[in-house]
């Protein structure tokens, strides 16, 4: 029930505040009715169809900005799943990897996604990073990359072992790759805020639609001129605090992508591909690659 009342009402109490003010300023027009105000004069001149059209200008501009983040971000998200996928099937056919190297392999994919989640929401969870020693995990302040160099260490071991050929490394490196240009789009996202103008030049023109619109209905509609604005005013603000939400899709509310969601499923398929226990996947496995340092090399690429 509360999240399909977080659907009713995004923004929750700053939305209800807005209509709230939008219905007490039509009584007060309704109220004073059309005296010491031109109403007449700009119902005349067309005023409501002029205004109408440039809001609905500004919240088309508005709304298709904002999902156009949600749905690149859901985009970039339903990629993580499919290159991780498709990275632990062929590890561990190439690699004929065994039990323990495939609850190793899993821990990492997992703690990817994790990590990934977390650092977009402002989190650095280290417990997802498999076990190193403290100093190790002092050095990290981008989880997702630690993460990464040591699916690179795991990778570069297997062709010194002999365990891959080339050409398998070759295509086990565009899935390992993929994964840090996932990471750099959502950055991107999170990163590149919507213009603060134009959302100034939005709230702007929709505090004057709701200054002129009641004066412009009192003439015509009389006393239902409070119900007619307050119809008005909640689908117009919905969609600018749902736009609100939905242009930083990575966080945790009701509108937000469904990462918990997603990261479940890279679990489940990591178990179904990697025939790991539950308690193996933890992402606290000791793996076999330690925690590259900052001052060290780079990881060996392939």
């Amino acid at each position: 029930m509360k999240k399909i009342w977080q659907y009713i009402a995004p923004g929750g109490a700053p939305f209800w505040l807005c209509n709230g003010l939008v219905i007490v300023y039509s009584l007060s027009v309704q109220w004073i009715d059309d005296h010491g105000f031109p109403a007449k004069k700009l119902i005349e001149a067309d005023a409501a169809l002029l205004t109408s059209v440039i809001m609905g200008i500004l919240l088309v501009f508005r709304t298709n900005s904002a999902y156009d983040r949600w749905w690149e971000g859901r985009k970039l998200w339903g990629s993580l799943v499919n290159e991780l996928r498709n990275f632990s099937i062929k590890a561990r056919e190439y690699a004929n990897l065994d039990e323990r190297e495939s609850a190793a392999l899993a821990a990492l994919m997992i703690g990817f996604a994790h990590g990934l989640k977390d650092h977009l929401r402002g989190i650095e969870n280290m417990s997802l990073i498999p076990q190193t020693s403290r100093d190790e995990k002092q050095n990290v302040s981008h989880l997702p990359l630690a993460i990464s160099q040591l699916i690179y260490r795991s990778l570069h071991q297997w062709r010194i072992d002999g365990r891959v050929t080339e050409i398998e490394m070759l295509q086990l490196d565009r899935h390992a790759r993929a994964l840090m240009d996932i990471c750099g789009g959502c950055e991107r996202i999170r990163k590149s805020p919507i213009a603060g103008s134009y959302k100034f030049i939005l709230w702007l023109g929709m505090t004057l639609y709701f200054v002129i619109l009641p004066w412009l209905l009192v003439p015509t509609v009389d006393n239902i001129t409070v119900y007619m604005v307050a119809v008005g005013a909640y689908f117009v603000l919905s969609l600018e605090f749902l736009a609100e939400e939905v242009e930083e899709p990575f966080g945790r509310q009701a509108n937000d992508l469904p990462l918990d969601d997603i990261c479940k499923t890279i679990e489940e398929s990591m178990a179904d591909v990697l025939h790991y226990r539950a308690q193996q996947a933890s992402p606290n496995l000791d793996a076999t690659a330690k925690l590259p340092r900052h001052e060290g090399t780079e990881p060996a690429g392939v």
